[in-house]
């Protein structure tokens, strides 16, 4: 399947889950995410929710992450629409709205690509290979560039995904890891 007709398939099917699926999917995803190895983490990159996007609740993962290992930093991106890059930024309390809507933290400390020990994804889809259908501006594929490649990329799904997206590209950088509601994946 190409990639825009998987992101359309995917968004539209998004779109049309109730808010009572939302979170039951979300406390699903929470488990699958629980099973992923923490140990040697002291950093990790999560994403705020899209709102009103259906859009799983990452902030669960920022939640049991804190509770799991008390100290831990969080950074979340912050994008440059002139250069159409993202870079991550310490948690703070305030947040901010992009020109996208996409939230994004208040902050001066910018944590360097090889200070953050993993990344949680956001995405659309994602196929059999780690290959992950995003919104297709290609942020976290030119900031995995310079993320040091044996540290985990996890990708967060509601939906399984499809065999093989046909339409990658050589910049394309895949995942290491995705979780759905009923299934974790390894790549």
């Amino acid at each position: 399947m190409l990639k825009l007709a998987a992101r359309k398939e995917f968004l539209e099917k998004r779109k049309n889950l109730t808010a009572s699926e939302c979170l039951k999917w979300d406390d699903l995803l929470l488990i699958q995410f629980q099973k992923l190895d923490w140990a040697n983490v002291s950093s990790v990159a999560n994403f705020y929710p899209l709102e009103n996007h259906n859009e799983p609740n990452s902030l669960l993962f920022t939640r049991y992450l804190k509770w799991l290992i008390p100290g831990i930093q969080m950074v979340y991106p912050v994008v440059d629409a002139a250069t159409a890059t993202i870079s991550f930024y310490k948690e703070t309390e305030e947040i901010r709205f992009n020109n996208w809507g996409i939230a994004e933290p208040i902050s001066t400390e910018k944590l360097e690509p090889h200070s953050i020990d993993a990344v949680i994804v956001p995405l659309i889809g994602f196929d059999l290979k780690g290959h992950r259908i995003g919104y297709g501006k290609g942020f976290y594929d030119k900031y995995f560039e310079n993320y040091p490649k044996h540290r985990p990329r996890i990708g967060v799904s509601y939906f399984e995904p499809i065999s093989n997206i046909e339409d990658t590209h050589e910049f394309d950088v895949p995942l290491t890891h995705c979780i759905t509601p009923w299934n974790s994946y390894e790549f």
